[in-house]
């Protein structure tokens, strides 16, 4: 059996991290998987060159370790179902569509010249 007070200890602890809501960081991640799909593609295409856009790939890998504490500690610490599952379903599709373009870029790349 857990004591009340040690549960009131450990949840005020974690909140003293910044806390956000779990759909503003599932947010912020999905519009980070679509600005890379965009620079990716307008990278392949020409349109930009990659050092116009590193610092930008040099940055997610950070920011997506940071993401990641935002949304363990968010709130609600329980979303109700439905709403998790659309976020998986968008995340999802977002991981996807990034993957498709990586190869696209890829194909682009090498018979594109």
């Amino acid at each position: 059996m857990t004591d009340p007070k040690t549960q009131n200890q450990c949840h005020s602890r974690s909140s003293k991290f910044l806390s956000v809501k779990k759909k503003t960081v599932i947010g912020i991640y999905l519009i980070i998987g679509w600005l890379m799909i965009a620079l990716i593609m307008m990278n392949a295409t020409e349109v930009v060159s990659y050092d116009d856009i590193k610092y930008f790939f040099w940055v997610v890998p950070v920011s997506t370790a940071v993401l990641y504490l935002l949304y363990v500690n968010g709130t609600p610490h329980k979303m109700p179902e439905e709403d998790e599952m659309k976020s998986i379903l968008a995340l999802i599709f977002t991981f996807l569509c990034l993957l498709m373009s990586v190869f696209a870029a890829i194909l682009i790349g090498h018979y594109g010249h």
